[in-house]
């Protein structure tokens, strides 16, 4: 911020006195050049009191505003924006649009940082209708229909979210279906919480329709199935998700469990997890495999299995619970040094994430299909292991 605040204190004065200079060489040689303006040396007074807001305030009415000085003010706003200065932002703006001497081509750059002024403060209702407006003119489409489609989504408005992508599609001239198919499903989370599952069913045929990928829409389909007990439908929903994306195999496990435990078929659980095992490379096929031999009574056949796993692929998801496995069969056999291993190895994969962003790194233990801190959809997935370090 302070940087930036200096920055802004040494453009302006520079600015206008170059005003000043240009006006002075294009007058005859008799004539003499300007006087300083008065106001200019009070706002030297105020910058070098330390009093900025006020200086900057002197030289922005200083600054004349016309076609050769234009980009100076977007540039300015532009850097209160980034700031966080979006008052400031708001007022040089303004003070451009309002300009009747301005060009149409620079008019319409301020109505453009205008609405994204005013998207940064959170005044939506503004921020629409200027990018609705450059939209209808065909002025800055791709990045006014961009401020649309963020607008959207932060109001949760997915039926306008779905069109405005569809336009910016074809601007950009490749796809975002995989986008448009989490608006769909979105719509159908939003029916299913209303009760309305013909509604939620029909949204979700929509995402298969914009991205046959789509893992959400097949976890989705699983969980109305199941909670309508169509335990098969279920299954097979479920199922789709590993062939879409072998990453989410892991969001699939406990769901499946509790279909196949309903249907009493255990072993086609089983028969599930030793083919996901052949495919998927993380310890969780081979940890839930575990547990349904020791459930079976099978605690050797448990720790053989794991033992076998972990010396193939190391993997500290893994190793964690073969040791819960060996501490809990022989808790007397279980050395010091390896139970201290076991209780650390536990906080360090409570602790830690279980869910990445490939795209700016944010992790975090819930998931989210639209990344919190970068705001891109489909970037998010389930980690595979953790790292003690």
């Amino acid at each position: 911020m302070l940087e930036g605040t200096l920055l802004v204190l040494l453009l302006l004065p520079v600015a206008a006195a170059s005003g000043w200079y240009l006006r002075g060489r294009a007058q005859s040689p008799e004539e003499a050049p300007p006087a300083v303006h008065p106001d200019y040396l009070r706002g030297i007074s105020h910058l070098v009191n330390e009093d900025s807001d006020k200086a900057i305030e002197v030289f922005v009415r200083l600054l004349e505003v016309d076609n050769e000085t234009v980009e100076t003010h977007l540039a300015l706003g532009n850097l209160f924006r980034r700031q966080g200065e979006v008052d400031r932002a708001l007022r040089v703006h303004q003070n451009l649009v309002a300009r009747p001497n301005l060009k149409p081509i620079h008019r319409n750059q301020a109505r453009f940082e205008l609405a994204q002024d005013y998207l940064r403060a959170g005044v939506l209702d503004r921020a629409e209708n200027l990018f609705r407006e450059l939209v209808e003119q065909g002025m800055f489409l791709e990045r006014a229909l961009s401020g649309l489609v963020t607008i959207y989504e932060q109001e949760r408005d997915w039926e306008q979210a779905v069109t405005t992508t569809r336009k910016l599609e074809s601007v950009r001239g490749h796809s975002l279906r995989p986008i448009i198919a989490q608006y769909y499903c979105e719509l159908a989370d939003d029916a299913r919480q209303s009760k309305n599952i013909d509604a939620a069913q029909k949204f979700l045929k929509s995402a298969r329709s914009e991205f046959r990928e789509c893992v959400r829409a097949s976890l989705i389909s699983g969980e109305i199935a199941e909670a309508g007990e169509d335990w098969r439908a279920a299954i097979k929903a479920y199922q789709q998700v590993p062939k879409q994306d072998i990453e989410f195999a892991t969001e699939i496990l406990k769901p499946l469990e509790r279909c196949y435990s309903a249907l009493e078929d255990m072993q086609g659980y089983q028969r599930f997890l030793e083919n996901l095992s052949k495919r998927y490379e993380g310890a969780a096929p081979h940890v839930a495999l575990a547990k349904l031999f020791q459930r079976q009574d099978d605690s050797d056949g448990a720790i053989m299995h794991l033992s076998d796993y972990v010396q193939e692929t190391p993997n500290w998801i893994g190793f964690h619970y073969l040791l819960e496995l060996t501490w809990s069969d022989t808790p007397s056999n279980l050395s010091g040094p390896l139970d201290s291993l076991r209780e650390s190895l536990r906080q360090v994969i409570e602790r830690q994430a279980t869910y990445l962003c490939g795209q700016c790194g944010f992790s975090g233990r819930y998931r989210h299909w639209q990344c919190p801190s970068c705001k891109q959809w489909n970037t998010i997935a389930p980690v595979r292991d953790v790292s003690p370090a």
